[in-house]
């Protein structure tokens, strides 16, 4: 097959390995990390993306079959219904049945939930893709923010937007690391534990599994773990196990 891959930077090294033994044809285009906390421009985005797609004026893909694929597949979970709503006038669209990355991460919604379980929630997940590209919990995060805000707002004011800014973080007490096979540099696990120490959180590891994500890139798209999204449809959040469904 041929998949045109619209996929978050988290996921670069997991499925810059998994792409190099892929039986199928892919063009990945890769978008910043972080517009999960945007989700109405993370939904503007894709849908720019996917409509450049669906004309064939992709500026991602190249070579003489632009526009020309068998699906457009999403490396993206539901991340605060920000896939929810895009279309493909031309293409089906398949998207894993996850809440958010760290499933793609852990390999199914149900391992997810059962660490979820475990450990209460309050977990805070690093793995390479995202130390590389967002600002961890971290005292070099802290000491940039810090030094940005001391300069534009001077350090009495900068101490206080620091304080007021890192309210969220009272709701975690646990950085986790996740380990994904046959991705062993870089090794951030002493990364993640220099954070731990730095915040006052516990530190866990926990073996990542690529299953979900081979398998999203390889069409291994059953019913249970992926949604098929047929052309001219979209999807929506489904408050049962299945997570995303197609909208009426």
């Amino acid at each position: 097959m041929r998949l045109k891959v619209l996929a978050c930077k988290v996921l670069t090294r997991e499925l810059g390995f998994l792409s190099a033994s892929c039986p199928n044809y892919l063009d990945i285009t890769w978008l910043r990390q972080g517009y999960h906390d945007e989700p109405d421009r993370l939904r503007s985005i894709l849908q720019e993306c996917i409509d450049k797609i669906d004309s064939g004026d992709d500026p991602f893909s190249c070579g003489e079959h632009v526009g020309d694929f068998d699906a457009i597949v999403l490396g993206y979970g539901l991340c605060s219904n920000g896939i929810c709503g895009v279309s493909s006038k031309r293409y089906p669209i398949v998207v894993p049945r996850a809440h958010d990355c760290v499933t793609l991460f852990l390999g199914s919604k149900e391992r997810y939930r059962e660490i979820f379980d475990k450990t209460g929630g309050g977990v805070f997940w690093y793995t390479p893709g995202w130390i590389e590209n967002s600002l961890v919990p971290s005292e070099e995060t802290y000491r940039k923010k810090l030094a940005a805000y001391t300069q534009k707002y001077g350090e009495e004011n900068a101490e206080y937007l620091m304080e007021m800014e890192q309210k969220w973080m009272e709701d975690y007490s646990a950085v986790a690391y996740v380990e994904m096979p046959g991705i062993h540099y870089p090794d951030y696990r002493g990364y993640s534990r220099e954070c731990a120490k730095f915040l006052g959180w516990d530190h866990r590891e926990f073996s990542g599994d690529d299953t979900l994500l081979h398998d999203l890139i390889a069409g291994n798209w059953d019913e249970e773990r992926f949604l098929i999204i047929p052309p001219g449809k979209t999807c929506e959040q489904s408050f049962k196990n299945g997570i995303i469904k197609v909208a009426d």
